[in-house]
């Protein structure tokens, strides 16, 4: 015990880990573990120990032969029958290998199988509470499906019926959008009524008042006490207000004609159809 004592206190004064000074002179972690607590049973052979001794002794700059007292004797060796009991006894978990000693292995997989059957309980767990599907969903039969589609096509009936722009493509086949945007756009009128595509607008105001003129590509000036001669290039058709109206006769000239404002808004001009 007084050479393993003096062994760790020499490992720590050089602040070594037993990891460390196992890499450092090929010793197994084990066996300097067991040299440092007296755990003669632990040791190997006295012939392959007497070379480990050596070497600790010099890496560590021990006195030579100081660590001879860790030699096991003909006294100190335990029965047979008694060895596994003194090993379970001196078994500690972070003094093992896995993989390299029984121990290692048995605690590895006693983890593993602790680790599956906690993984086997919740999932059955989350099973009984509805939360995971341990089978495959089957199919609803061919007569739910019928009538599930059936309802779906209904409502969507319905609801084109209520709202049939919906469906716009089938409005275009039917003209529906042709008379739509005939009624919307003027410049779709037929070609008996189109009207002049381009010219000058002439406007002549005596006194200040605001002019607000819309184009058909949906452009907008608004002017606000203007006066004097005003002149515009744009294409037909096109609507403008004057507030207040122009009382002058010739205040609006579209085309070098002079143009009426429209009936019952004194202040709204367009350009007359050819």
């Amino acid at each position: 015990m007084a050479a393993g004592r003096a062994l760790r206190q020499r490992r720590e004064e050089r602040q070594l880990s037993l990891r460390q000074l196992a890499l450092d002179t090929r010793i197994s972690t084990p066996v300097l573990e067991a040299l440092e607590r007296g755990w003669r049973d632990r040791l190997p052979e006295a012939a392959y120990l007497r070379t480990m001794l050596p070497l600790i002794e010099r890496h560590l700059e021990l006195q030579p032969g100081s660590l001879e007292g860790v030699l096991p004797t003909s006294a100190d060796r335990l029965p047979p029958q008694e060895q596994p009991r003194g090993l379970l006894q001196r078994f500690t978990p972070g003094s093992i290998d896995v993989f390299t000693t029984w121990q290692g292995t048995l605690l590895y997989g006693v983890l593993t199988l602790g680790l599956v059957y906690g993984l086997n309980l919740q999932q059955r767990q989350l099973a009984q509470e509805g939360l995971l599907a341990v089978s495959p969903i089957p199919p609803l039969p061919m007569q739910e499906q019928g009538g599930k589609q059936g309802s779906e096509q209904g409502s969507e009936q319905a609801l084109l019926a209520i709202v049939p722009s919906l469906r716009p493509l089938q409005q275009a086949g039917a003209g529906q959008a042709l008379a739509l945007w005939r009624r919307q756009s003027p410049a779709a009128a037929p070609p008996q009524q189109a009207i002049s595509p381009r010219g000058a607008l002439v406007v002549t105001l005596a006194a200040p008042a605001s002019l607000n003129l819309e184009t058909a590509g949906g452009g907008s000036t608004e002017l606000k006490a203007a006066s004097g001669r005003l002149e515009f290039s744009l294409s037909a058709p096109w609507t403008l207000r004057i507030t207040p109206a122009p009382t002058s006769p010739g205040a609006v000239q579209w085309l070098g004609q002079s143009l009426r404002a429209s009936p019952g808004e004194p202040g709204r001009f367009q350009p007359q159809a050819r």
